[in-house]
């Protein structure tokens, strides 16, 4: 099917860039952000970040996304059950951090040390004080964008509430934009409509025209 064919496409497209290896055994005995070793880094989730932004590109996603574990709180002062307890469940975790010793939370792993260089690599690509990479630089990176399909345009970037409240209330006009109806797509839908109706009119004018020549040929006969 073409859904299996997209599957196996994007599969050997990640194990071209990230190795075969590391594809079969990277993600293999991590520890979640939950165990104390980690001090409340989510390595699998930056892990996958780093993944998705060398295989497939996905640079603006990765930075969002990377944003979200960079808001997560974290007091120092407070112990490791006080953190979590205040954590998000729906994106838990940290960021990378430099002063945290990794070392017992990746004793199962096959290769700690690689691990933690593409920790420090995903920190380096989408912290967000790193500045935004050109457009000819990330074209030499792989990053420069084929398609969007994204259908809400600002997701997931930082819509406000009071943009999406006004977007409902004015039908679209004002507030969150890329999404629902616009001024422009009511007017673009208006006019496919009126052209639809004109094209319909030239088909049942047509068809009338034929009918009346049929009638004249039988008369002449």
């Amino acid at each position: 099917s073409v859904l299996n064919g997209a599957e196996d496409r994007l599969a050997k497209l990640a194990e071209e860039r990230l190795g075969k290896e590391w594809m079969e055994k990277g993600m293999l005995n991590l520890p979640t952000c939950y165990d104390e070793r980690t001090n409340g880094v989510a390595i699998g989730h930056l892990l996958w970040l780093h993944n998705i932004v060398q295989a497939y590109g996905m640079y603006e996603f990765g930075k969002d996304r990377y944003k979200m574990l960079e808001a997560t709180g974290w007091n120092k002062k407070k112990s490791f059950e006080d953190n979590i307890a205040k954590m998000v469940s729906f994106n838990a975790g940290r960021s990378h951090q430099s002063d945290v010793d990794l070392t017992g939370a990746l004793s199962s792993h096959f290769d700690a040390e690689l691990l933690k260089k593409k920790l420090a690599e995903c920190h380096e690509w989408l912290n967000s004080k790193t500045d935004e990479p050109t457009d000819e630089e990330k074209k030499e990176q792989g990053w420069d964008q084929a398609y969007n399909l994204t259908v809400w345009e600002e997701f997931p970037g930082q819509p406000t509430v009071s943009g999406v409240l006004l977007q409902n209330m004015t039908g679209g006009r004002m507030g969150i934009t890329g999404t629902g109806p616009t001024r422009a797509s009511m007017v673009e839908a208006k006019n496919m409509r009126m052209s639809f109706s004109a094209s319909n009119a030239d088909i049942q004018g047509l068809l009338v025209d034929s009918d009346e020549e049929e009638e004249e040929e039988e008369k002449k006969e």
